[in-house]
């Protein structure tokens, strides 16, 4: 079934994201079919919620700061969990109900990240919208559980996230 979810996979289709608000940023994550849900990010907090057009609701969460560990959970039960892979690497493990998987960048000078399984096939990919355009665009090249989907796409956001921080960081220190 292309460009659609089957319980709750999604096959071959492309999201995008649109990012309004501030102190809380508000993702829609949009189709050609519909609307797929909201991921709020409140700025000065570890948390964020999902909600689905469904009525479900998902947490995101960084549990280690330093560490760089987050977590998706789904009524407490923890559904994914994500680290870093090594200390300098940017490249993430992401462990997803069982499975493992691994979101590394598309380039060393790009923003782009894949979602790659333990056999190397690139699931999906995700791109920012453009310099001046705030969001992003989630290419699905094979079937993904959509809880999967968000929280990659969390995940990459968080990673963003850092880079700008790191960037401001070391503009400052230049001046």
């Amino acid at each position: 079934m292309s460009g659609g979810s089957e319980r709750g996979v999604w096959t071959a289709d492309e999201i995008e994201v649109h990012v309004a608000g501030l102190f809380t940023t508000h993702h829609l994550m949009q189709t050609a079919m519909g609307l797929l849900g909201e991921l709020s990010l409140p700025v000065f907090s570890r948390r964020g919620v999902f909600r689905c057009v469904d009525g479900r609701e998902l947490d995101v969460e960084r549990t280690s700061w330093w560490r760089g560990w987050h977590e998706l959970r789904e009524n407490g039960v923890v559904l994914g969990t994500a680290r870093p892979l090594g200390f300098w690497r940017r490249a993430m493990s992401v462990g997803f109900r069982g499975q493992m998987y691994e979101l590394v960048p598309t380039s060393f000078w790009c923003r782009g990240w894949y979602l790659v399984d333990e056999a190397g096939t690139i699931l999906m990919e995700v791109q920012p919208r453009g310099i001046f355009r705030r969001g992003a665009y989630v290419m699905i090249r094979e079937p993904v559980d959509a809880d999967l989907l968000v929280f990659t796409y969390y995940l990459v956001h968080a990673r963003w996230q850092e880079q700008s921080t790191a960037a401001s960081g070391a503009a400052a220190a230049g001046s």
